[in-house]
């Protein structure tokens, strides 16, 4: 088995989960049937894509399942393809299917090194992506949204994938800060049968949890027309230094002396003129 061991391969990597598969009116026959149907619109939308089902790795999660795509298939038609093909085959199910057995579905696309052995898989990229499929962002724009899907894809696969595919218009996903337990990071949300108005300024984003930039510099600055370095000879340590004003201000114009509680002083700019005495000739 390619990938088996201690050594990993990369794989791309799709989730399935079914909204609110334990919902009370969901008895045993209809999880059964909503299972059954799960494993059919996936096993259609992965055909539509180019993918065969016997090709990948796939385990079953209960409410939903995962599959490792082999690293010969494109990722493009993952994103592209796959999830609307997912849309048309859930509508078919729900409308042959009791209301209990219909399902809305969340999808999450990922890539990276995958590690398998006889019990299944097992790397950091894979938790990750369960991460994405269970982040609260992602319930909540299926809940508020009249489709059966919504959809989220790493930060590694909106780069690399989606900016660069030709049929799909990235500026109509939306960036979220995806965070559940320990994991965090910007992720992308899309709603492929009710999609997000095109806006090309979210193809640009500030993470959330970026620090806002700093205006103030890393010391004492003099401005003016004849500023020059400030020197502190009583400072001998890294980082930043401020300037704190325990005294008085005296001048006025373009020159400002800064007198501290110790007696040292501080100008900023050129110190106005003295007053001149008048002469008085005797």
């Amino acid at each position: 088995m390619a990938g088996s061991g201690r050594h990993a391969v990369h794989r791309t990597m799709v989730l399935v989960d079914v909204e609110r598969f334990s919902a009370p009116g969901r008895t045993l026959h209809h999880q059964l049937d909503t299972r059954a149907g799960l494993y059919a619109v996936v096993a259609e939308a992965l055909a539509a894509a180019g993918v065969s089902w016997e090709d990948c790795h796939h385990e079953d999660r209960g409410d939903g399942l995962f599959l490792l795509v082999p690293p010969e298939y494109p990722k493009a038609p993952l994103v592209e393809v796959l999830p609307e093909a997912l849309v048309r085959a859930v509508r078919g199910h729900n409308n042959t299917s009791h209301d209990s057995a219909r399902v809305r579905l969340r999808l999450a696309v990922h890539a990276g090194e995958v590690a398998l052995d006889r019990r299944g898989a097992t790397p950091t990229a894979l938790t990750d992506a369960f991460r994405l499929l269970d982040t609260a962002p992602l319930k909540d724009a299926l809940a508020s949204s009249p489709g059966v899907l919504a959809m989220i894809v790493s930060r590694l696969v909106f780069d690399d994938v989606v900016r660069h595919c030709v049929t799909l218009d990235p500026a109509t996903f939306r960036p979220v800060q995806a965070a559940v337990k320990e994991f965090q990071d910007l992720a992308w949300i899309a709603l492929p049968d009710h999609p997000y108005p095109a806006d090309s300024t979210v193809l640009t984003p500030r993470p959330p949890d970026t620090p806002a930039p700093q205006t103030a510099s890393a010391g004492p600055v003099a401005t003016g027309p004849a500023a020059s370095p400030v020197t502190d000879a009583g400072y001998d340590g890294p980082g930043p230094r401020g300037v704190h004003i325990a005294g008085d201000v005296h001048g006025s114009g373009s020159g400002i002396t800064i007198g501290a509680a110790t007696g040292d002083h501080l100008t900023i700019g050129t110190p106005p003129p003295s007053a001149q005495q008048p002469h008085n000739p005797r």
